[in-house]
């Protein structure tokens, strides 16, 4: 049974669509990631993933590593 969290991220550093794409390609790429929304306008990424296969820390990182600043709401 796999045990699926949404967790909301504030992502800080995001000035155009191609930040949103970026993001939601690159995240979404993570092993137990289900979904990625990113909203420009909120500065926020929503990650529906499968906790026992990543973590949020993995996300948080994944952003990171791409240029912006970004930790759990």
């Amino acid at each position: 049974m796999s045990s699926n969290t949404e967790k909301v991220f504030s992502v800080n550093g995001m000035t155009c669509q191609s930040c949103v794409k970026n993001i939601e390609r690159n995240v979404g790429k993570i092993d137990g990631v289900k979904t990625v929304k990113v909203s420009l306008d909120e500065k926020e990424a929503r990650v529906e993933f499968d906790n026992s296969k990543t973590s949020e820390q993995a996300v948080i990182d994944k952003i990171a590593g791409l240029g912006f600043q970004a930790q759990a709401k």
